[in-house]
């Protein structure tokens, strides 16, 4: 998870915790934000993460707009903490 290795994420009922080597920092990740990072980790498990593949999972999988500021937001938060590479 995240670029070596740096973030550690474990399931919390229907959330996740997050916790960031880089900074020390935990993270609680809400359950519709848990939804997001399981299909992050699906697409990097078959070696398809990149910012197209996220957006066309994102739309198709979960309905959700990519192009929307709040996923926007979202997709930012996740990269600040690892989840995502910059």
């Amino acid at each position: 998870m995240g670029e070596g290795g740096q973030s550690l994420l474990r399931r919390l009922g229907d959330a996740s915790v997050v916790f960031d080597s880089r900074t020390w920092q935990t993270h609680l990740l809400p359950p519709a934000t848990t939804v997001v990072v399981d299909v992050i980790e699906e697409l990097r498990e078959q070696g398809k993460l990149s910012d197209e593949a996220l957006a066309a999972a994102l739309r198709d999988d979960l309905e959700l707009d990519p192009e929307s500021p709040a996923m926007a937001d979202l997709l930012r938060m996740l990269r600040e903490i690892g989840i995502l590479p910059t």
